[in-house]
């Protein structure tokens, strides 16, 4: 009896163990994530992205302003009252200059600590 135990939970270890090694070999080669990392020179072709700083309660004077400066509007961080842009340079540093708009400046480029 100890010696069909003893079998049993070998096959079974084994059995598992042989499960976790085709399974970890198949996500070594996962191609949702490409060999060669092309990101960063899609992000250099982007163009480039403006933090502009709106006084609270400024959110819609900012906006149209923005559409007649032709500066388009690409994501919003709402609690902090900015909205990040893309446009001409010298447009957007007119923004600053105005009474609604705290600052203006250009978003980081992030980068991994491991590159």
């Amino acid at each position: 009896m100890k010696k069909l135990t003893l079998l049993s939970l070998s096959l079974v270890g084994a059995t598992a163990l042989l499960a976790i090694g085709l399974n970890s070999s198949s996500l070594a080669n996962n191609q949702g994530f490409p060999l060669v990392d092309e990101r960063p020179e899609q992000a250099e072709q982007q163009p480039a992205r403006y933090f502009v700083k709106y006084h609270e309660g400024k959110e819609s004077e900012v906006r149209s302003l923005l559409s007649q400066h032709n500066i388009e509007v690409v994501d919003a961080l709402v609690k902090q009252h900015v909205l990040i842009v893309v446009g001409e340079l010298a447009e957007i540093e007119k923004l600053a200059d105005l009474y609604v708009v705290e600052y203006t400046e250009q978003e980081p480029t992030r980068q991994l600590l491991s590159q």
